[in-house]
Order: C-alpha cells, then sequence, then structure tokens
C-alpha cells in the first residue's frame, strides 16, 4: 500500500507541477496582452494628442490668413467651424465667437465649386454681394474674434497639454 500512496504522491505532484507550468504560461501571455494594450493606449493617445495639435496650428493659420487677409472672411469662417469642431466643439459656442457663428450660419448653405459654377451669372453676382455685404458687416467684429481664436488655448481639450 505505501506503494500505491508513493506513486499516486508522485502522480499528484507531476499534475501540480504541470499545472504550475501551464499557469505560469497563461500569467505571461496575460502580461504580454495587457503590455501590448498599454502600448497601444499610448500610441492612440500619442496619436490623438498630434491630431489636437495640429488642429489647433491649422485653425490658428486660418485665423491669421483672415486677419492678413490672405483668405477670404466667408471661406476662413467655414473652414474654422469645421477644425474647431473636430477639435473642440464647446469652443464654437463661446460668446467670444458670436459674430464668426452669425456669419457661419448666414454663409454656409451658400453653394460653393461646381454648385457655384452651375448658376447663372445673375445669381452669382447676387450671391457675392450678399457674401461681401455680410462680410463687410462683420469684418471687425470677426477680426477681434479671430485675434482671440489666435491666442486661445483650448483648455477642455484634455490631452494636448
Amino acid at each position: 500500500m505505501n506503494t500505491t500512496y508513493l506513486i499516486l504522491i508522485v502522480l499528484a505532484l507531476i499534475i501540480i507541477a504541470a499545472l504550475s507550468v501551464y499557469a505560469l504560461h497563461l500569467t505571461r501571455k496575460v502580461k504580454a496582452v495587457e503590455q501590448r494594450q498599454a502600448e497601444e493606449e499610448a500610441e492612440a493617445a500619442l496619436n490623438l494628442r498630434n491630431k489636437q495639435l495640429e488642429l489647433v496650428s491649422d485653425i490658428r493659420f486660418i485665423a491669421r490668413s483672415v486677419l492678413e487677409a490672405q483668405c477670404e472672411i466667408t471661406e476662413g469662417v467655414l473652414r474654422l467651424h469645421y477644425l474647431i469642431q473636430a477639435l473642440d466643439p464647446d469652443t464654437w459656442l463661446q460668446d467670444e465667437l458670436t459674430t464668426l457663428r452669425q456669419h457661419y450660419n448666414a454663409t454656409s448653405a451658400m453653394p460653393i465649386l461646381d454648385a457655384y459654377k452651375q448658376l447663372s451669372k445673375k445669381e452669382q453676382f447676387r450671391l457675392d454681394k450678399e457674401r461681401l455685404t455680410l462680410e463687410d458687416q462683420h469684418k471687425n467684429a470677426i477680426e477681434r474674434e479671430l485675434k482671440w481664436l489666435v491666442s486661445h488655448s483650448f483648455p477642455t481639450v484634455t490631452l494636448i497639454q
């Protein structure tokens, strides 16, 4: 009977050792997956931060371009709306950008590119006159708002710091 007990004990030890090796293997596998996930999250955060910085740079570039008359007001406002919405939609709603929002709302439905070209010359003239009138009306306020936007730090964008 002692031999039977000895065989059973040895067999039990072999099973325990095999299970321990398997548990160690699984633990290492889990740690490798966790490390890979952490690296992917860090890379995603870095990519997001770089995209945010790129958007901020683009917003400031367009704002400066409008201020320096290198870009028409309406085109700048339309582009800024798109970029700000992509970066921080709450910024677009701030009181400091009231005139930009008004100008955007008044001009965003105007046809551009091929749709504009398909209009009659009379209709193109009417739209141009309307757009230029709006730009003249809003110019001073938009310039003030663009200066604010150039120096805005976008504090609600969390990964940007």
